[in-house]
């Protein structure tokens, strides 16, 4: 009997996009959080697949009797919900990033903390300025575009269809690297310059009047003067950060309507 209800094409097509929405929950900011338990993330998984599993269009699948041709078809439907988190998984790396620049140079380098949503050691502001981006993602809606445009995935790449346009998949996921970069060095250099004029200051008053041991303060001025010009930097983060987030989401769309080879 059970045999029986799973050649059911309805039911096949429900397994096979359970597991393409179970390759986003697990790989996509924010839904990837480790704080979040199992048993939400599976409710979640169930819950999306119940939603969308009746606008994807019936297509004829079966889903293959023997381990090895099973499991390399849900690997494929795990990819797919793979590479889109993994594309927005750039984004919120981008954050970090600049948060890391700025750290080096005011002297926060060596203090670090545990992320709680990947438990990796992250610095401090490498950490604050992701969870902005958090913040603001949700804020302006991505956790929504992230579940619309996977839906759209059903209709560039239908189920079982293993045929993946992997040049420009490459193409469009090298330009998120580069945007990330970007983004992080842009949003890094103001407070970089303005960290290294003042160990320039410190460096001329040193040699000019060694009497005043301008390097024994010199470390407490400088993370002052670092901290200064972040907060300063912070009125221009919400402006800049959406432009980022929309430069994404079209990425994103872009690379989900164009994975298919065909």
């Amino acid at each position: 009997m059970i045999k029986t209800y799973l050649l059911d094409p309805d039911v096949q097509k429900m397994f096979l996009v359970f597991a393409r929405i179970s390759g986003l929950v697990i790989f996509a900011p924010p839904f990837m959080n480790r704080k979040i338990s199992v048993q939400i993330k599976g409710a979640l998984i169930l819950s999306i697949t119940i939603a969308m599993a009746p606008s994807v269009g019936y297509v004829e699948v079966v889903i293959p009797s023997n381990f090895p041709e099973l499991a390399m078809a849900m690997a494929f439907e795990l990819s797919i919900g793979f590479i889109i988190g993994f594309a927005v998984q750039i984004m919120f790396v981008s954050f970090q990033l600049a948060g890391e620049f700025i750290d080096r140079h005011i002297g926060f380098a060596m203090a670090s903390l545990v992320d709680p949503q990947t438990d990796i050691t992250v610095s401090i502001l490498g950490s604050l300025l992701m969870n902005l981006g958090l913040f603001l993602f949700l804020d302006v809606g991505g956790h929504l575009f992230i579940i619309e445009s996977f839906a759209g995935s059903f209709h560039s790449i239908p189920l079982l269809q293993m045929d993946i346009n992997q040049a420009g998949l490459l193409y469009h996921i090298s330009a998120l690297f580069f945007k990330a970069l970007k983004f992080a060095a842009e949003f890094a250099l103001p407070v970089i310059i303005f960290v290294t004029m003042i160990y320039v200051i410190q460096g001329f008053l040193q040699r000019t009047i060694p009497q005043l041991q301008i390097f024994v303060i010199g470390f407490i001025f400088t993370i002052t003067a670092g901290l200064l010009s972040i907060r300063l930097l912070l009125q221009q983060f919400i402006p800049v950060s959406e432009n980022l987030i929309e430069h994404f989401e079209e990425r994103i769309w872009f690379i989900i309507t164009h994975l298919n080879n065909g």
